[in-house]
């Protein structure tokens, strides 16, 4: 195999960094701004599909205008270090065999892609890339970024340019990352999708009094599950029982040991003069209910999330990293749709090919005013997708590939969960609210990547109302999601609720939709009522 031709010495532009772990995705930064992401699944239509495909590479250059050979740097994150038993439990290969072809020299500094050889980093360290992409996409010059999944908990000193290490072992008591997986895999099989099911499962199985359950006495998880068995919640999925009270014993742990963290870290922000910024990701950045209650409770005033908290977000956490902290190279501010939405938006001719495909199966009405006409079928009871521009980075639907509902149906969610979701009765919805009425119906504001959760304040949403009384809550601003925002208040105009009900545009098993294709054949085998395009509404035919 040959080695390739190198690419020549210059000033360093344009930086590729692919992550090989579940959740694949690449970057390409261009003068420091994203010209192109890809996130493996959504165009494998496997979920969480590890590493990258050549033809994810060659999606990922079209995006951007560039050919490898502009390529200056390329970091190579999470190689075969971080690799998780699920994915082959998914799919019944680890999808290693999926991987575009490459080659990296002895000393790790050069790779070899197609023929082309690029200067490279193999395997920066984990954390930092999950910290690197809050911190250097936050409107702060100086934070605490945290890093926790279930690899560890690692916290990093950001000022400038620069992230550094803070060299306290949080390892050494900070465990119930890792109970948590242990208790999503007991559970539902399965740690990397079960996490989740595991937070929506959990209030079922509250105690009447949280200080009951005292974390710090239990050192093994096997004495975790024997004392759930002692007092259990039972609820009954399919044939399957489950005990809800182990779910809550776990989230009860991680709440816990995130108090005592966000407590321990704003102090330490304060003598190092980082103010009082917070930047929060990893993936149990994702498990909005332990988070958002730490951060109430601490010393800290800011928080700022990137919405790909996942491994997919260590692909951008490595090439913000490379471009500011290795090369120095000066921050700038972002627009919340530059860390929302992904560079490539579908041209018009890609959903008419789509509507055709399946001509015979669909009705299409052109429509002038889309969202006025969303908002009459939502407040009608009908359950729409909803397609338009670019799709979402991270796993929450934010407006662009979303399934919504009216959130004030007391049978929604059953409905939801039960015909076109096809998942467990207990997973909750999260609503879209308008920013400028957020505060008075949840207590809080800018939340506009779906990572903050608190309580529900009026009783007339009960779609969208967890058992706990809470909601992972979306704010939308007009300036994000112009169209998308016009719906929510057309749907006010028509009900007086500023908000809708909000989930992602899937079906079961499989990630959110990518295409305009993709969103077509969830229409049809979801089961929606319509699918709505720009000035498009998409109705099934109806059989005899």
């Amino acid at each position: 195999m040959t080695t390739g031709r190198p690419v020549p010495d210059r000033a360093v532009r344009n930086i590729l960094a692919i992550n090989f772990n579940h959740d694949g995705a690449a970057v390409l930064l261009s003068d420091g701004r994203m010209a192109g992401f890809v996130a493996t699944e959504r165009f494998s239509r496997r979920k969480k599909h590890p590493g990258l495909r050549a033809s994810d590479l060659a999606e990922l250059l079209d995006q951007a205008g560039l050919a490898l050979s502009d390529v200056d740097h390329v970091l190579l994150c999470n190689l075969h270090s971080m690799d998780s038993p699920d994915i082959a439990l998914l799919h019944g290969s680890d999808l290693k065999e999926t991987w575009l072809e490459f080659w990296v020299d002895q000393r790790n500094a050069r790779v070899s892609l197609d023929g082309v050889r690029i200067p490279c980093t193999v395997n920066p360290e984990h954390h930092l890339l999950h910290a690197a992409a809050s911190f250097y996409t936050s409107p702060f010059d100086s934070a605490v970024s945290v890093a926790v999944d279930p690899a560890g908990c690692r916290a990093y000193l950001g000022r400038g340019t620069k992230l550094v290490a803070l060299r306290q072992d949080f390892d050494t008591w900070f465990t119930a990352n890792i109970g948590y997986c242990y208790v999503a895999e007991l559970q539902f099989g399965s740690s990397i999708v079960g996490a989740g099911k595991v937070m929506g499962l959990a209030p079922y199985g509250a105690l009447d009094d949280p200080a009951a359950f005292d974390p710090a006495k239990l050192s093994r998880f096997d004495e975790l599950v024997a004392l759930a068995g002692q007092d259990p919640v039972p609820v009954a999925v399919g044939d399957r029982e489950l005990n809800a009270r182990l779910s809550y014993y776990i989230q009860r742990g991680l709440d816990v040991q995130l108090l005592a963290l966000f407590a321990e870290l704003g102090p330490i922000a304060a003598r190092n003069g980082a103010g009082r910024n917070l930047c929060l990701s990893g993936g149990t950045a994702l498990n909005v209910v332990a988070t958002e209650p730490a951060f109430a409770a601490s010393e800290f005033e800011r928080v700022h999330f990137h919405p790909a908290c996942g491994d997919d977000g260590t692909a951008i956490g490595a090439a913000l990293w490379h471009w500011h902290h290795v090369l120095g190279n000066p921050r700038r501010a972002y627009r919340n749709t530059e860390l929302m939405y992904s560079v490539r938006q579908y041209p018009k001719e890609a959903e008419e090919r789509a509507l055709r495909a399946h001509a015979d199966e669909l009705s299409v009405e052109i429509v002038d005013d889309y969202a006025s006409r969303t908002a009459d079928l939502l407040a009608a009871g009908a359950v729409v997708g909803w397609y338009e521009g670019a799709s979402e980075i991270g796993p929450r639907a934010l407006g662009h590939r979303s399934i919504l509902a009216d959130p004030r149906s007391p049978t929604m969610r059953d409905r939801l969960n039960a015909e076109i979701k096809l998942r467990e009765h207990f997973r909750p919805f999260a609503p879209s609210v308008r920013n400028e009425r957020a505060a008075e119906w949840f207590g809080l504001a800018d939340s506009p990547f779906m990572l903050r959760a608190a309580p529900v304040r009026k009783p007339s949403v009960p779609a969208v109302t967890h058992v706990d009384g809470t909601a992972r809550l979306q704010t939308v601003r007009r300036e994000d999601n112009p169209a998308y925002y016009d719906l929510i208040r057309a749907f006010e105009d028509r009900t007086g609720v500023p908000l809708v009900l909000n989930t992602s545009l899937n079906t079961k098993g499989e990630p959110i939709a990518e295409t305009p294709e993709d969103a077509v054949r969830t229409l049809l085998a979801a089961g929606l009522d319509h699918l709505v395009l720009p000035h498009t509404v998409v109705t099934r035919r109806r059989r005899p």
